[in-house]
Formats: C-alpha cells, sequence, structure tokens
C-alpha cells in the first residue's frame, strides 16, 4: 500500500551500531532515475539514488554515520492518477563521530505508477535540531 512506503524507506536506512542498513532493498523503492536532494542546508545536495546509496556506505564505512533510526511522526497521501506525492514528518536519531543527535522534519516523497508499483521518482527533506514539529500535536 502507498501509505507503507515511507516506514519501509525509513526501515532500510535505519540500522544499529554493528549493523549495516539494506540499501540494496532501499533502492528497490526508486526509479532507475529517481533522486534524494536534501535541502537542509544553504543550497540542496541532489544525487541519484545509486550515488546517494554510496554516498552512505561510504560514510558508514569510514565511521562518520555510527547508527540511525528514522521513524514516521504523521503523514498525508495525494494521488491523481498514476501519480501521488506523500509528506512524511519524522524523528531520525542519528550517532556518528561527532556524538548523537535527534532530528526532526519532512521527507517530502514523488511517486509514480510504474507496471503496477508505486516508485519513488524523488525524495526530498529538510529537518532541523528541536522538537518543533511535535509542538503543534500536543
Amino acid at each position: 500500500m502507498i501509505q507503507n512506503i515511507p516506514a519501509q524507506v525509513y526501515q532500510c536506512i535505519s540500522f544499529a551500531k554493528g549493523t549495516t542498513p539494506d540499501l540494496e532493498l532501499l533502492a528497490s523503492y526508486f526509479i532507475k532515475e529517481g533522486v534524494f536532494i536534501n535541502n537542509k542546508g544553504e543550497s540542496p545536495i541532489i544525487k541519484p539514488v545509486f550515488d546517494y546509496i554510496a554516498m552512505i556506505k561510504n560514510n558508514i564505512e569510514n565511521g562518520n554515520i555510527v547508527s540511525i533510526q528514522e521513524t514516521e511522526i504523521a503523514q498525508s497521501v495525494q494521488t491523481f492518477g498514476n501519480v501521488a506525492h506523500i509528506s512524511s514528518e519524522y524523528q531520525l536519531i542519528f550517532e556518528g563521530k561527532q556524538g548523537s543527535q535527534i532530528r526532526y522534519g519532512v521527507n517530502l516523497f514523488q511517486l509514480i505508477l510504474d507496471n503496477g508499483e508505486w516508485r519513488i521518482s524523488a525524495m526530498c527533506w529538510d529537518d532541523r535540531a528541536d522538537q518543533s514539529l511535535l509542538s503543534k500535536k500536543d
């Protein structure tokens, strides 16, 4: 089901210290030409799926990323024929060389129906190091 895609992506990205994420499965949720767009800095970082996966693998191998736990907080889905948009608010617990941090943000998934399967064409996000997304739910 289309609404399960963000949780499946987060499961692929998440991993505990001493283990590795399932990045091959992650790639299967995207079209071959899909892109990741990190827009949390001063300018967007845009990478094709396989370049993004290579970057994550490299950062794990060199110890920059020790563990990731990403979970969905809230979601909205819009579909129109063969296209869809999912807005997924998340919590990210990240451990790296510099220690641990918790971030909150939004992933925006653009999807297309491809041979009867929903596939991600683009995933873009922005996040922050506070709990401001959660405050509106209190």
